[in-house]
């Protein structure tokens, strides 16, 4: 393949990347405008900003700290205030205003232990310093950054890790150390090809090849620059300037002047648009060696004054002391936390000391009586053991009872249906924390007894109970780690899908979730019945799809027609006949899937709105509002279709269309 053909193919590659990401941010904007609630407000303006690589709006920069004012939360305060600082840093250029609003946000990510967004802050901080030249306080932020990287097994890992690896190539390649900027530089690409990221690939690569030019090796320079401008970058600001940094110093260095002024031209159109000087410092600059390589003397000297009035404003002493001080500011708190905290342990100790003190007053005063209570709770206790003896032959027969009772219900469970098998594991989460709660209403119980017996004296007592009190909340822990496990094993286990069609029986399918809908409600509610009708075309045969998708949608509109009849039974208990069918049978080219029910049905004003996200008739708390949206995403995704037909008072019928090819 030639070089030509091979920056076409990347071309296109990176057109279908960014259409793709265009309809990830569009979808993500639809759903923020449907959302209400604070926090789901927070969480997609988040995404969005995410999304767009480094290009923050003021606005939404805005709204989230609002968001996380509101909520008096500090780690949504931190992430607030890290955007903030990036609208500064990116957008406008002001970097005393970006370290400001970095440093008010580290202290809260420490505080909550986000050890994303402390590696996050300490990388943002970086690139500051990298634009100031101050390069020992960047490289030991850098350096800090990747000491607190969340742990490998973290979504944000690799994320994390690629720009740890792609500020130290730019701090070796700012100092001139080419090898360790080159390495560094090339284990940021691999990363970037398992993060499948496209804008900071693009990164990596002009880091490669400007340190390849740094080097003396112009071809190898020219191969990777040439990979770079093959893929799109979505962000006008960050990646064309962290592109153009390293592309123009090469084009000058190939006295390529006529490229090299359109690029820079450009750059300071786009730090005019922005108003950001430190894209039009850099602009400038490159402006200024042009025309002093054209040996235009005016034009040169016109951006050389520019450069300088530019330079005075971005590194004037001012900032530099106002980024000095903030920076002593946040040392100053560190140690000052630190004195707190050594000023808190050793108060704590002091009254440890003086609680021990106080015991062993209490047990030199009290060993008198406790030798009294003792013989009369000898004498007690000899009785009560003659009384358990009689009691133990009762608990023995009563224990072969429960024994056999137990082998009859573990019999009865293994014949349990698949709705059954849900509601076991809605109780096997139930069980730990049932537990949790009983342990911690016992040990309040236990608290007041032990009060009760210090105050009495009965010491000997009061550490029997303070040892059935840790016991108690050694159990607490555990059956809190038990819930956790299950719920962790239960979201890994509905994630889990290869994404790959594969041939499929769609009237299996169809019956399955048919069954584990029906069997589920009636898990939950004994009294539940319903009347299930199939048709199924056995000669439909096979056809290509994802198995687990198909299924969330057949088990979805299962559990809707359910939920349905049984509103209407629950009105209509005596005449009513509660009735749920599906249907599978060819229709032209295509496979139709009808699922229908006699419920109450569809008001007409509102049936254009039930594909809509967050949309539900549910009373709060029985439903998101999602189960029909994500079908229709997932049926649109197979190229099919999905339709509703209702009627008020008598039921609804939903028909879903999928290519058989």
């Amino acid at each position: 393949m030639t070089k030509k053909f091979l920056l076409i193919f990347l071309l296109i590659s990176c057109c279908q990347i960014s259409i793709a990401q265009s309809k990830y941010n569009d979808s993500l904007k639809r759903i923020l405008s449907f959302a209400t609630k604070p926090i789901e407000r927070f969480d997609i303006i988040n995404k969005i900003l995410q999304a767009q690589v480094g290009n923050v709006d003021s606005a939404s920069a805005i709204e989230l700290l609002q968001i996380a004012q509101e909520q008096k939360n500090d780690s949504l305060l931190a992430i607030s205030y890290n955007w903030i600082g990036s609208y500064f840093a990116f957008n406008k250029g002001d970097n005393t205003s970006a370290l400001e609003y970095y440093f008010k946000a580290l202290p809260l990510a420490e505080k909550v232990k986000d050890k994303r967004r402390i590696s996050s802050l300490y990388f943002d901080i970086s690139l500051v310093y990298l634009i100031l030249q101050n390069f020992d306080y960047a490289v030991k932020n850098i350096r800090k950054g990747g000491e607190n990287l969340p742990s490998a097994s973290s979504p944000m890992y690799l994320f994390m890790l690629m720009q740890y690896q792609r500020n130290m190539s730019n701090y070796f390649l700012l100092t001139h150390q080419s090898d360790s900027a080159l390495d560094y530089a090339q284990t940021a690409l691999e990363t970037c090809k398992k993060l499948q990221n496209v804008p900071f690939e693009r990164s990596a690569l002009s880091l490669i090849a400007a340190t390849y030019a740094q080097m003396g090796n112009e071809k190898m320079a020219q191969l990777y620059f040439n990979k770079s401008l093959a893929i799109i970058a979505y962000d006008p600001v960050v990646a064309k300037q962290s592109f153009n940094k390293n592309y123009i110093p090469f084009l000058l260095q190939n006295k390529l002047f006529a490229k090299a002024l359109v690029q820079s031209k450009a750059d300071f159109q786009l730090g005019e648009e922005y108003d950001n000087n430190n894209i039009k410092l850099m602009a400038v600059g490159f402006l200024r060696q042009v025309y002093d390589s054209l040996q235009e003397t005016d034009s040169a000297y016109f951006y050389s004054r520019l450069e300088l009035s530019l330079r005075d404003s971005v590194f004037n002493q001012n900032n530099i002391n106002r980024i000095q001080s903030l920076a002593f500011n946040q040392q100053l708190s560190k140690i000052e936390d630190a004195g707190k905290k050594a000023a808190y342990e050793s108060q704590l100790k002091q009254y440890a000391l003086l609680a021990g003190l106080a015991i062993i007053l209490i047990i030199a005063l009290l060993l008198g009586v406790n030798n009294f209570n003792r013989k009369k709770a000898n004498k007690l206790l000899q009785k009560q053991k003659e009384e358990i003896e009689v009691q133990k032959k009762n608990v023995e027969q009563t224990l072969s009872e429960l024994k056999s009772t137990q082998a009859q219900l573990v019999q009865s469970e293994k014949m349990a249906s698949l709705g059954e098998l849900t509601a076991g594991i809605a109780h096997e989460i139930k069980n730990p924390l049932n537990f949790v709660n009983n342990f911690s209403d016992v040990n309040q119980e236990l608290v007041d007894e032990l009060q009760t017996e210090l105050k009495t004296g009965n010491v000997e007592e009061a550490i029997s109970i303070s040892n059935d009190i840790k016991e108690n909340e050694e159990k607490i822990n555990h059956h809190g780690k038990r819930a956790d496990a299950i719920v962790k094993g239960m979201l890994q286990h509905s994630r889990k899908s290869s994404g790959q069609k594969e041939p499929t029986d769609i009237n299996a399918l169809a019956d399955e979730y048919l069954r584990l809908s029906y069997h589920g409600l009636r898990a939950k509610d004994k009294s539940f019945n319903a009347e299930i009708k199939t048709h199924l075309d056995e000669s439909i045969g096979k056809i290509n799809v994802i198995p687990q998708d198909i299924g969330r949608v057949l088990l979805n509109l299962f559990n809707n027609a359910f939920y349905a009849v049984n509103e209407q039974k629950n009105q209509n208990s005596i005449s009513y006949n509660p009735t749920v069918s599906v249907k599978t049978e060819k229709c032209d080219n295509k496979i139709c899937i009808t699922v229908k029910d006699n419920g109450k049905g569809i008001p007409q004003k509102i049936l254009d709105k039930i594909f809509q996200p967050f949309f539900t008739t549910k009373p709060t708390g029985q439903g998101t509002g999602l189960g029909l949206s994500l079908s229709y995403d997932i049926i649109k995704a197979h190229g099919g279709e999905i339709k509703v037909e209702s009627k008020e008072g008598e039921g609804s019928t939903f028909i879903i269309q999928l290519p058989i090819s």
